[in-house]
């Protein structure tokens, strides 16, 4: 326990000074940019909470709106008519299995989670990083899968689901926040693997290494 908890506190200093991890680096939000009536209007639009997306910009963009300038929280998976997401099993870095409904503080986080076919992919290593900078977020990731990530048949539509901030409380991981119970989805929006602007850069974890030997390659 105390050594994930390490490795992730020592990867977010690392950032702060300005090092290279490993991660790789997403779109910049400016959180004091203009407004997206457009993104706006699609959500009000939204009949019985399914997302009609039929914008030019990317689905990532709007998701990363949903989050930093409507204060939404997001969950991606393959399931495609929830009404509300239930609590479910998984294991966190420290090894425990938390039963909860998890969902992240970041727009592109959860296209991960909702394109890839998790009885095929296997075990996942993944992560978030927020850095702000005056008024621009910079938003640092890294992808592993226990299977060939560039074997197609572990990567399968699947959808964002958009949720309130409440009931959930955040955890010790950056941009993760879990909730004990059922969560009434308020939106959900249909996703590919082509909307993953990262599938290119998912990396099969080797077990040999240790998280940051894995990341160094991850920057290959």
């Amino acid at each position: 326990m105390a050594l994930a908890r390490g490795q992730i506190a020592l990867g977010a200093l690392a950032l702060r000074a300005g090092l290279d991890v490993g991660m790789v680096e997403g779109p910049q939000v400016a959180l004091d940019g203009a407004p997206r009536p457009e993104f706006g209007a699609i959500l009000e639009q939204a009949r019985e909470g399914v997302i009609d997306y039929r914008l030019d910009a990317p689905k990532h963009e709007f998701l990363s709106y949903l989050v930093h300038m409507r204060g939404q929280l997001l969950h991606g998976t393959a399931s495609p008519e929830l009404d509300e997401v239930r609590p479910m099993p998984a294991t966190d870095y420290e090894v425990r299995t938390l039963e909860a409904v998890f969902a992240t503080s970041d727009g592109i986080w959860p296209l991960f989670f909702a394109t890839l076919d998790r009885a095929r992919a296997g075990s996942l290593w993944n992560g978030c990083y927020h850095l702000r900078r005056g008024s621009v977020l910079h938003r640092y990731y890294f992808f592993f899968t226990e299977a060939d990530p560039h074997d197609d048949t572990i990567w399968r539509d699947g959808v964002v689901y958009v949720l309130p901030r409440e009931p959930f409380a955040r955890t010790w991981i950056p941009n993760e926040w879990v909730s004990a119970e059922p969560v009434r989805a308020q939106a959900r929006l249909a996703v590919s693997p082509s909307d993953f602007p990262f599938k290119h850069r998912v990396k099969q974890y080797d077990p040999r290494l240790s998280l940051m030997g894995n990341l160094r390659r991850f920057s290959r």
